[in-house]
């Protein structure tokens, strides 16, 4: 005889399994920004700039990017550029806007690695970006990058921006990136971009030093 039960217990699994996924995680992979609700560091040009030029302490600290923020971040491609991500806890959840004009060629570098609050990590003081396909295919150069290492052994330290001397690069004012740490010590990312003209033009590459 069949169990009467049988279809409220399969309901049951089911929420279960719902249940146990990290909103957080929901909310990253939708773009959702609602519940980014932890104060927001407005990351300058010349913050940027001096964290790659001087990767001093305090030029670090002013360009580290909050957890369960929306960050924003005002580079614009006229010298090199550097933010850095915080310490990745499992479950955080965190965004950066791009409201700067993008359209020369320094590039602007996302690092893993060097914000104070990582090196005094209590979870992992060498975090990386997880295995994954970044980016998104929309016909610009390179505009996707497939992280360095294995599913296993991931070893991408760096995301790197470049865009062109040109009104056409895809990571467009009004751009959005998330990043949520599925573990301790890694980073995914997500993006949503908003492009310049075609937004046929500007390059990811990632690096693992």
């Amino acid at each position: 005889m069949a169990n009467p039960m049988y279809g409220q217990n399969k309901a049951d699994n089911l929420l279960d399994a719902w249940e146990g996924i990290d909103p957080a995680y929901l909310d990253f992979c939708a773009g959702h920004q609602g519940n980014l609700t932890a104060t927001a560091v407005a990351i300058t040009d010349a913050e940027a700039d001096s964290a790659a030029s001087s990767a001093s302490a305090a030029n670090i600290l002013a360009a580290t990017m909050a957890p369960n923020a929306v960050n924003t971040c005002a580079f614009d491609g006229g010298a090199a550029g550097s933010i850095y991500l915080p310490d990745a806890v499992k479950g955080t959840h965190l965004a950066v806007e791009i409201t700067g004009d993008i359209d020369q060629t320094n590039a602007l570098t996302i690092f893993t690695q060097g914000a104070a609050v990582v090196t005094a990590s209590t979870v992992d003081t060498t975090p990386v970006f997880a295995k994954q396909v970044v980016g998104l295919i929309n016909g610009a150069t390179a505009s996707s990058i497939e992280t360095l290492g294995t599913a296993g052994t991931p070893t991408s330290l760096k995301l790197i921006y470049t865009a062109a001397a040109a009104d056409t690069n895809f990571l467009g004012d009004g751009s959005m990136i998330h990043f949520f740490a599925p573990s301790n010590g890694e980073w995914l990312v997500n993006m949503w971009c908003i492009p310049e003209g075609t937004g046929a033009t500007g390059a990811l590459t990632t690096s693992a030093s």
